[in-house]
């Protein structure tokens, strides 16, 4: 079973997770900050706008939510988005497209039992379909792929000369990075292949400030492991906004590891 590594942040009323959902879901397709009347129009709550004004402000309060002008529109934390992640269900989560199931497949079919080609299919076809950035390598070679920094280009958080000056910086040295970010990511309970293949089984979130290299401290992180031909560990690496949408890359991740366990003997 697949998990994802969490932290806990405390509890919400069920009124309060539906409010942060909603704000969540409507920043991540928008990118604006999200304003009461908004919740009101399109969130089907049931409750007058006072109602959900009081409620944003206990939000605030407790660190989910901060306004960045004064309309009093406000747009999710780091706190909020690790809520979040913490309360997604793998198990129950929503399967992928049928077209990126398919186009999935059809790389990983094309790539055959080539531990390398098939790391480059997993990192070509995933930016594709996240549109974030991905990075995919052998641990047991200093060998990477990495696709899709131009997605991240055309997003408006990136758009500030500084804010894609770091994550240009950070993609061209991460061949120097991986390491570090490998164990504060994953820690010594991933201690390469010894550790048993139950290592393939976590899906690793780190978000804005978790994040152990400075260069990605305003974005968000998905890692994960993966077996490959001939007994080698691939890595997983996507990085994207803090407001990329977790649930669907986190499907497609999962996908991709289950379609690559079938295909993987001895697995």
């Amino acid at each position: 079973m697949d998990k994802i590594d969490v932290y806990s942040h405390g509890n919400l009323t069920p009124r309060q997770q539906d409010l942060l959902r909603f704000v969540i879901k409507e920043f991540i397709n928008s990118a604006k900050p999200v304003a009461s009347a908004t919740i009101h129009r399109k969130a089907h709550l049931h409750v007058s706008p006072a109602t959900i004004r009081a409620e944003l402000s206990h939000l605030e309060d407790r660190g989910f939510l901060s306004q960045l002008h004064t309309s009093g529109a406000r747009v999710p934390t780091d706190k909020a988005y690790r809520h979040f992640v913490n309360s997604l269900n793998l198990q129950q989560s929503p399967e992928p497209a049928v077209n990126d199931k398919r186009a999935i497949r059809t790389a990983l079919a094309d790539a055959g039992q080539n531990p390398r080609q098939i790391n480059k299919a997993v990192a070509d076809t995933l930016s594709k379909l996240t549109a974030n950035l991905v990075i995919t390598g052998t641990e047991e070679q200093n060998d990477f792929f990495k696709f899709g920094l131009s997605n991240l280009m055309n997003l408006p958080e990136f758009r500030e000369f500084d804010r894609m000056f770091q994550l240009t910086n950070f993609f061209e040295e991460f061949d120097r990075m991986f390491d570090l970010l490998e164990r504060q990511l994953f820690g010594p309970a991933f201690a390469k292949a010894s550790a048993g293949n139950a290592n393939f089984k976590i899906i690793q979130v780190s978000i804005g400030r978790e994040n152990p290299v400075s260069g990605i401290k305003e974005d968000s992180v998905i890692a994960t492991r993966y077996p490959l031909p001939n007994g080698y560990i691939g890595s997983l690496t996507l990085i994207g906004p803090t407001r990329m949408d977790y649930e669907k890359n986190i499907a497609l991740i999962k996908f991709t590891k289950e379609e690559l366990n079938k295909r993987i003997p001895n697995i």
